[in-house]
């Protein structure tokens, strides 16, 4: 099991997660995928609307990393989401590595990101779409689910990881055996859910209210 430990200490999450609306790592069927495309893209209009767009409120989360983590995470697939939850990983091991405090627990989360950003594709020639859209039909468990390691994935094809990230995974588990992509290594699971994608397209335009 990839699915990085860390994630399930309650100080990585607000207190009130339980409350929260699900989000895409918590999701566990294809229903549910679907159903949380529609009500993240209904709450990031009504943010926007609002003032409170979520790229806007992490730029003063700069110095409470923890806080932009979570916010990061909540807006996951988002390309952007991944890479503000990297650069708020990073921000948390500065802090323990001045602190001489372990983190180990922190590179195995930001590998772990790294692995899944992999597996998203910026253009889908299949579809003729973006990448992201097949990416966030998909369920967060099946993500999770997916079995790799650092000797199998690597690291030079992992363009979410810096050079010093690098140099943090090397440190603890040397060089790999390959360098690949987690879409490379299951793309038998993205062909599957980039295929099954216009069907679910189509039921969406189905059920949702015109005009």
């Amino acid at each position: 099991d990839i699915w990085p430990n860390i994630l399930d200490q309650p100080e990585y999450f607000a207190v009130d997660i339980s409350l929260a609306p699900m989000n895409w790592l918590d999701t566990s069927s294809t229903e549910q995928a679907q159903g949380n495309v529609a009500a993240f893209w209904e709450k990031l209009r009504a943010d926007i609307n609002d003032g409170s767009f979520w790229a806007d409120r992490i730029k003063v989360l700069r110095e409470e990393p923890l806080k932009r983590l979570r916010l990061a995470l909540e807006n996951l697939p988002l390309p952007a989401a991944f890479r503000e939850a990297a650069v708020a990983v990073r921000a948390i091991i500065r802090e323990k590595q001045k602190a001489k405090s372990a983190f180990t627990e922190d590179v195995v989360l930001l590998y772990w990101l790294a692995a899944v950003e992999s597996f998203g594709l910026p253009y889908s020639e299949f579809l003729c779409q973006p990448g992201f859209n097949v990416l966030e039909s998909i369920p967060g468990n099946v993500i999770k689910s997916l079995p790799f390691s650092y000797q199998d994935l690597g690291y030079n094809q992992l363009s979410l990881l810096s050079k010093t990230d690098i140099k943090w995974c090397v440190a603890r588990w040397g060089e790999p055996n390959q360098h690949t992509t987690l879409n490379a290594l299951h793309n038998a699971v993205w062909r599957k859910y980039e295929r099954e994608l216009p069907e679910k397209q189509r039921m969406n335009m189905t059920i949702s209210p015109s005009g």
